[in-house]
C-alpha cells in the first residue's frame, strides 16, 4: 500500500512535544480544486494539518519558524489520545467554565483521534508568507 504525501503551506504555529517538533501548516488549495469557503469571503480559507518531525531531526536538527513557506514530503499517521475535561476547558473558546461540583476534570476523559504528516523531508520555499 502507498502512504506518501507532499504538501506545501505556511507555518502558523510551531511547538515541541516530548522530543518531537510539530508545526501547524495552513494549506491553500490549487485553483482546480473545490475551494473552501471563507468566513470573510475575501480569500479562500486554508486547510490545516500538523506536521511531526520525529526527535526534531531529519538527519540534522530542523529549525523552522512561523510564517515560513515550506514543502513537506512524508507519510500520514493517525494516533489516538485521551483528552481530559481540564484540557478541553483550557483550550475551549468563550467564557471560562468551571466543572460541576464533584467532577474531577483530570479524571474525566474522552478518546480522540488525530491525523498528521510525519515528515521525511522539508524544503523551505521562502522565509515569509506568500501573498494570496
Amino acid at each position: 500500500m502507498i502512504n506518501e504525501v507532499t504538501i506545501e503551506g505556511i507555518i502558523v504555529k510551531a511547538w515541541k512535544y516530548t522530543d518531537d517538533l510539530l508545526f501547524r501548516v495552513a494549506i491553500y488549495r490549487d485553483p482546480d480544486l473545490p475551494q473552501k469557503a471563507s468566513a470573510t469571503d475575501v480569500h479562500d480559507a486554508a486547510d490545516y494539518i500538523t506536521i511531526r518531525v520525529v526527535k526534531g531531526s531529519l538527519g540534522a536538527p530542523v529549525s523552522l519558524e512561523k510564517g515560513q513557506h515550506i514543502r513537506v514530503h512524508g507519510f500520514l499517521q493517525s494516533r489516538d489520545y485521551d483528552e481530559t475535561l481540564a484540557d478541553f476547558l483550557k483550550d475551549a473558546r468563550g467564557a471560562e467554565m468551571k466543572p460541576p461540583e464533584g467532577i474531577d476534570p483530570q479524571a474525566l476523559k474522552a478518546q480522540r483521534a488525530t491525523t498528521e504528516v510525519v515528515a521525511r523531508r522539508i524544503i523551505r520555499v521562502s522565509n515569509g508568507a506568500s501573498k494570496r
